[in-house]
């Protein structure tokens, strides 16, 4: 098994997110978002926090985030929840439970229980909530409080306006 280490950047990054619960990753395409966020959960994880939530498009579920899962962060058990066997995926036992991004209006229709594993929340392609409107960013407004650290990660924010990006953040 190969071990992984950082590049310089992802370093930096790794040493924001260990002073910051709260992390916004707007760095370009293909400079290792993903392993950075791996590797701080799993930081975060040995020292006894809950579960990692992971919200990404659909094309990247297994692709991106359940291969580098194994990739990454080997000893981290993943599951992938798509919304076909959604119930049934959560129900098992991971480290990384991995969703796709509608997957937040089904998110906020559950118990306040639901949450008590959860620990960390980690969006991938942010811009998929830009829109306070949409369904989505209403479910991911009313659940985001549920996790003590929260990590919004895209390459291509995509913006119109810099309120774009404030509503990501918030």
């Amino acid at each position: 098994m190969t071990k992984y280490t950082p590049d310089p950047h992802q370093k930096i990054s790794l040493a924001h997110a260990t002073r910051h619960l709260g992390v916004l990753d707007f760095s370009d395409a293909g400079t290792g978002k993903t392993p950075v966020a791996l590797w701080n959960y799993e930081r975060r994880h040995k020292a006894g926090s809950g579960s990692a939530l992971v919200l990404c498009p659909r094309t990247l579920m297994v692709n991106v985030w359940a291969n580098s899962v194994r990739k990454f962060t080997p000893k981290l058990r993943s599951v992938v929840a798509p919304a076909e066997r959604r119930a049934e995926a959560f129900a098992s036992k991971a480290d990384v439970y991995i969703t796709n991004i509608d997957a937040a209006v089904w998110l906020a229709k559950q118990p306040k229980s639901f949450f008590d594993r959860f620990s960390d929340l980690i969006i991938d392609e942010s811009s998929a909530y830009k829109h306070h409107t949409s369904q989505r960013s209403k479910a991911i407004a009313k659940i985001r409080h549920h996790f003590e650290s929260r990590r919004l990660m895209t390459g291509t924010p995509m913006t119109n306006s810099i309120t774009d990006i404030w509503h990501q953040a918030y």
